[in-house]
């Protein structure tokens, strides 16, 4: 008999034991998410005060990094075409096509860069000067100055082919180079105006790490309920361990 009350409070003790550490568990695990969730509300609250309307399509940085070397890519492969006819060696015709490149690209990051501090409230508070006309103005000069530079060639390269003199292909010839070039630099700067900047992006990928925890913590109190075999309510951080002990 007294082997048996022995084992029997040995088991009651390692019982209250284990029940006793599964609700410690569990507080813990109630107080981490709470804390959690406090700091992924409040990195929400300040996305939403940064963000202003014109960022809400969700830009990220990648895109916007993508979308400029795409333009400056496809510039440089259009360029070269008609660098080509200034009668070059190979390496000085890539040369000035990456620098048309680069110069589209940048004209294109410039514009749109110029239109988001136009909208930026803090700036005009500020009374920081934009060159948003400037910028376009250059990039208008720029979009003439390929116009002309394709036209011109083109019209070389019809006589020199003994084609005739007739400006209607390489008028259409330039117009659909130069109409290609301004379609990409505006996708680009419209990207560039409306991407998100360093700041909420950092906040951003803040918050996906605490979402990710949250999650993590969620996974974890379900081992808790299979392991418990009964329904677990996830306990609020302000309850004891004993006030839980009590609650099961």
């Amino acid at each position: 008999m007294n082997d048996r009350s022995t084992e029997v409070a040995s088991l009651t003790r390692l019982s209250a034991h284990r029940r006793r550490r599964v609700s410690e568990a569990r507080h813990n695990l109630a107080i981490q998410r709470s804390e959690l969730a406090e700091h992924a509300a409040a990195l929400e609250e300040t996305i939403d005060d940064l963000v202003p309307s014109y960022q809400r399509y969700r830009i990220g940085r990648p895109l916007e990094v993508v979308s400029l070397i795409a333009l400056g890519c496809a510039e440089t492969v259009v360029a070269d075409t008609v660098v080509q006819a200034l009668g070059l060696t190979a390496t000085a015709t890539d040369l000035i096509a990456a620098a048309v490149g680069g110069a589209a690209t940048g004209l294109a990051w410039l514009v749109g860069h110029e239109w988001a501090i136009s909208r930026d409230p803090e700036a005009a508070a500020a009374g920081q000067r934009g060159w948003l006309r400037s910028a376009a103005a250059t990039s208008g000069a720029f979009l003439l100055a390929n116009f002309g530079v394709r036209l011109y060639y083109g019209v070389l390269a019809e006589k020199v082919e003994h084609l005739g003199k007739g400006f209607i292909a390489p008028v259409l010839s330039a117009s659909l180079l130069t109409a290609v070039t301004a379609a990409l630099m505006v996708v680009t700067a419209f990207i560039t105006a409306h991407a998100e900047t360093s700041r909420v992006a950092e906040l951003r990928a803040r918050l996906r790490r605490v979402r990710g925890q949250v999650r993590s913590l969620d996974s974890r109190v379900g081992v808790l309920h299979a392991e418990g075999g009964t329904t677990i309510q996830l306990p609020t951080a302000d309850q004891s361990p004993d006030q839980q002990s009590a609650a099961g």
